[in-house]
């Protein structure tokens, strides 16, 4: 008996939020209840794998360690279609399969929590301060490696750290205040908590920089006007 696949598994799309949770939240069940020689025979005929994928989901040593294989593959390819073509094909002999990962209660996501959250609920009256040299300094204190990134995006030169760095012994922390103290002083009144802000988290999240955000939240709720 052949499977019979639905106008959705000619979707190209990706593998959608629901179907992926359904294989998670079932992983443990579908790993004793499947066999994947059953399945993926049908899954190269709709050419949704090849005979080398096979070969290595195949050369695992147990059927339990095939199947896992076989699901983390679905997983990894993030397509929508191979997640139907492979339901469709549970229910040549899986139909109870199929039925429960139906009638899984798929758990909602969890929004996103970055470790910078916490800034969109500062007041605008405080994200409006301007920085002062002691602001300065208390924020030296919370970067970590990748620093320079940071300096380079408020418009600090290389030369510039370069030169700072070698003035005070490359000493980190007195280096990071005096940079910040000079970006203050060229940009006056606009050097504000949030431009310093926007800046540090938007490079926090582009480039290989550590920042112990606790520290830089404490730092932020000592500014007073």
């Amino acid at each position: 008996m052949s499977a019979s696949y639905s106008q959705s598994s000619l979707s190209s799309a990706s593998l959608s939020y629901d179907s992926e949770s359904r294989i998670q939240q079932n992983w443990i069940f579908l790993l004793n209840e499947l066999d994947e020689a059953d399945i993926v025979n049908h899954l190269f005929e709709a050419r949704e794998i090849t005979r080398d994928q096979i070969d290595e989901i195949e050369s695992k040593p147990t059927k339990r360690k095939k199947t896992e294989a076989l699901l983390k593959f679905i997983l990894q390819k993030k397509k929508q279609k191979l997640y139907d073509v492979f339901v469709e094909t549970l229910k040549i002999d899986y139909i109870h399969v199929v039925d429960k990962l139906n009638a899984t209660k798929v758990i909602p996501a969890q929004p996103e929590v970055t470790p910078y959250d916490w800034f969109k609920d500062i007041p605008i009256s405080k994200k409006q301060l301007a920085l002062r040299e002691s602001d300065a300094s208390r924020f030296s204190n919370c970067f970590g490696s990748g620093w320079e990134a940071i300096m380079y995006s408020l418009g600090i030169k290389k030369t510039e750290l370069e030169l700072e760095l070698e003035n005070v012994g490359h000493r980190k922390n007195q280096t990071i205040t005096n940079l910040i103290i000079r970006w203050k002083q060229r940009n006056g009144k606009s050097a504000t908590l949030e431009k310093f802000m926007n800046t540090v988290i938007n490079v926090s999240t582009e480039d290989r920089v550590t920042l112990d955000w606790e520290e830089l939240k404490k730092c932020v709720d000592r500014m007073n006007p």
